[in-house]
C-alpha cells in the first residue's frame, strides 16, 4: 500500500501529499519473495528487523518491527482499529531482496539439492519472466525425481505439505497423460 505524509508549506499555509513510497506488511512481502512468511520472519530477526513482543490484547506474542529498525526509516509501527500492525519501506523490501538468498542458502542442504536448485535457476535465468513456487517444485521433481522432499521444501522457504500437494497434483497429471496415450494406442 502507498503511504504518504503531509506536509504544511511554510509560505502559503497549503496542505500537501508527499508519496513515501509503497510500503508492505510481512505477509504481503513474504507473498511478493514467493516464501513463507515463517521464513521471512526469521530473515528479518536475522538482520535485526523484527522482534517478538507480547501484545496484551490478544494476550500471546507476536513479531513486530523493532523500534530502531522504525527509527531507521525501514517501516513504521502502526496501531490500526483491530490491533496493531508493521509496515516494511521500501528501503526494508530492496535490503531484504539482497540478503533474502544468502541467508536462506546458509542453511544445511545436501549436495544434490543444492546441484538440483542451481540446475533450475539456470533453466530460470533462461526466461523473461521467474517460474511460480508450484512451477519450480514440479521442474525439480520431474528432472530429479529422487530429491528430498523436506530439503526441498526447506530451500524453497515453504512448508513440506506444500512440495507434497505439488507432487500428488504433477503425479496425477503425468498417470492420466500416460492412461490417454495407452488408450490412443489400443
Amino acid at each position: 500500500m502507498e503511504y504518504f505524509r503531509k506536509v504544511t508549506g511554510l509560505e502559503t499555509g497549503n496542505v500537501y501529499k508527499i508519496s513515501i513510497g509503497e510500503h508492505r506488511t510481512f505477509t504481503d512481502t513474504a507473498a511478493h519473495f514467493q516464501v513463507a512468511r515463517s521464513s521471512l520472519i526469521k530473515v528479518l530477526l536475522e538482520l535485526g528487523v523484527c522482534q517478538k513482543e507480547y501484545d496484551a490484547v490478544i494476550r500471546e506474542y507476536r513479531y513486530r518491527l523493532h523500534p530502531d529498525a522504525a527509527k531507521k526509516g525501514l517501516g513504521y509501527r502502526i496501531m490500526g482499529p483491530k490491533g496493531p500492525f508493521d509496515v516494511l519501506s521500501p528501503t526494508a523490501i530492496e535490503w531484504i531482496r539482497e540478503e533474502l538468498q544468502d541467508l536462506l542458502k546458509s542453511t544445511s542442504i545436501s549436495p544434490e539439492t543444492t546441484h538440483a536448485l542451481s540446475k533450475l535457476q539456470l533453466f530460470d535465468a533462461q526466461y523473461r519472466e521467474r517460474m511460480n513456487l508450484e512451477g519450480r517444485v514440479r521442474w525439480l521433481f520431474y528432472h530429479f525425481p529422487d530429491l528430498n522432499r523436506t530439503e526441498v521444501a526447506k530451500a524453497l522457504c515453504v512448508s513440506r505439505a506444500i512440495v507434497q500437494r505439488y507432487i500428488k497434483i504433477q503425479q496425477d497429471q503425468l498417470r492420466r497423460a500416460h492412461q490417454a496415450k495407452a488408450q490412443a494406442l489400443s
